[in-house]
């Protein structure tokens, strides 16, 4: 047996005497959760220890973790609470270590940098940041953590395979959604180790909001494993007495902060999914500059304009609209019981107490739907996961900057001020249509065959069936606006009318 595959399995040993009291407890909480709230403490001091138990086996427990924080389909609110604090911050390797990933994707050091510093300035779970001179340049060089890719590897095998030891003692749908986590994170976490995704993701959201007076690095060199960036110092953006004695106005820098980041999310195909203190830094002259572009969200207009429906569902406090909204978000199963879950969103809404929605902190908005969240079987797509950490981390920012931020109200003013809403409600029109006529000119491809069919009539049959075609034609259309109905409900069923009202008249012609 290699002596690789006899450390993977002592190790697995390790992970599963450290894992295993966690699972137990985690399954025995979530029970507890649910029923009462005397238990609040107890589950909160569990979640604490799940947290060092991740931290101490290293960095894919870490960044797995930060997966987890945002999971409340899976996580009772007491462990969301403690994985919300779990940072990544990792010691750096030593420099001989990184060192050689640099020299062997950039060169020698002395030959390529006027100036290098050893000390690393941060360490994450990937990988440790260094400050240095190159090519006459300020630059900050990033690289990734020595064998970071085996490390991945070996733990996610590790990971799987505990998963499916564990499996027999949990039931069949808390067993899929793991595993469907594991599954992404198994794929994703190999492009946060990847500097050319990085570097990607990097010149498509400068590109986006660049024009907004946002300052992003720029790019001096990139590889897999490294990557020199322009070296960018500011102000932290929670560093309230910094700013202020730079005479910055904190309160309209959270209204730009925020309004930057809903831009992004409502108006482009890609959104900086990391909004947490260290990845954000303000000028003296109070422009925002942000960092790292590891972790990126995407959403398609169909999706974006689910989440405002739910939004819509939310300010009139509509159940149904909010349930559709998530349908179609594909994170409620169409099998779940419509009638009890109207009921646990109709109790959550009475739980208002007669507040607005635009009244209340995003924080308040994600408790109420963590809440509802996870008491049904539902299924949250990693886009909205991504979505509902940057505006739980944003907010906390906001709310640093100026403790009467309302995040909602800057959603409302870009919704309705910028048009937003109305553009979304064109852009689902033009593709429902073409769609639509895609799907129409599939259904037509029969009309030949129909038409050499009827002509084999008799004249006197054929006569009264003239019609047949347009009413075939009708018919066909009046089915793909069933079909489409589902996913665009705001043009197809006034067009499904339409298309009745055209059939009932040329019929009685």
């Amino acid at each position: 047996m290699p002596d690789e595959i006899k450390d993977i399995r002592k190790l697995e040993i390790k992970y599963m005497i450290k894992l295993l009291p966690v699972f137990r407890r985690f399954l025995r909480d979530r029970k507890k959760s649910k029923k009462s709230e005397e238990y609040d403490y107890l589950i909160e001091k569990n979640g604490r220890k799940a947290v060092n138990v991740f931290i101490e086996l290293g960095p894919t427990f870490i960044k797995l973790g930060q997966v987890l924080s945002a999971r409340p389909d899976l996580l009772p609110k007491e462990y969301l609470k403690a994985f919300e604090d779990l940072q990544d911050n990792v010691p750096p390797d030593d420099f001989t270590l990184a060192r050689k990933i640099i020299e062997k994707n950039v060169g020698r050091i002395e030959e390529n940098f006027e100036q290098f510093n050893e000390n690393a300035i941060s360490g994450a779970s990937l990988g440790q940041v260094y400050i240095a001179r190159y090519k006459n340049r300020d630059a900050v060089v990033k690289v990734n953590r020595y064998n970071i890719t085996f490390i991945l590897q070996r733990d996610l095998i590790i990971i799987k395979r505990l998963l499916r030891l564990f499996k027999r003692f949990i039931d069949n749908y808390l067993y899929i959604s793991i595993s469907s986590v594991i599954s992404d994170f198994s794929v994703r976490i190999y492009d946060e180790a990847n500097y050319f995704i990085e570097a990607e993701n990097l010149r498509r959201i400068k590109s986006n909001i660049s024009k907004y007076g946002i300052i992003i690095p720029e790019i001096f060199f990139v590889s897999r494993e490294v990557i020199i960036l322009e070296y960018l110092p500011g102000i932290k953006i929670t560093d309230v007495k910094g700013l202020k004695e730079a005479g910055v106005d904190t309160k309209k820098l959270a209204y730009k902060l925020d309004l930057t980041f809903i831009r992004m999310l409502l108006r482009n195909d890609i959104f900086h999914a990391d909004p947490h203190p260290g990845n954000i830094a303000v000028t003296s002259q109070g422009s925002i500059i942000l960092y790292d572009f590891g972790m990126v969200g995407k959403l398609d207009d169909k999706t974006r304009f689910s989440l405002l429906k739910l939004y819509d569902g939310l300010i009139t406090k509509d159940p149904d609209i909010i349930i559709d909204s998530l349908l179609e978000l594909n994170a409620l199963s169409p099998a779940a019981n419509r009638g009890i879950i109207r009921k646990a969103i109709e109790l959550s809404i009475a739980n208002l107490s007669g507040r607005n929605v635009n009244e209340m902190d995003i924080s308040e908005l994600l408790e109420i739907a963590n809440n509802v969240i996870f008491e049904f079987p539902f299924h949250l797509p990693r886009e909205l996961v991504l979505y509902m950490r940057m505006s739980s981390l944003l907010e906390g920012i906001c709310k640093t900057l100026d403790p009467n931020f309302k995040f909602v109200l800057v959603l409302q003013e870009i919704l309705y001020n910028e048009g937003m809403l109305n553009e979304l409600y064109r852009k689902e029109l033009s593709d429902f249509i073409s769609k639509s006529v895609i799907s129409i000119e599939k259904g037509l491809d029969v009309l030949p065959l129909l038409k050499r069919r009827l002509e084999e009539q008799t004249d006197a049959v054929n006569q009264k069936n003239n019609k047949i075609p347009v009413t075939i034609f009708l018919s066909a259309i009046l089915i793909s606006l069933f079909i489409f109905s589902h996913n665009y409900p705001v043009v197809a069923y006034p067009l499904m009318v339409l298309d009745i009202i055209f059939f009932i008249i040329y019929i009685k012609k």
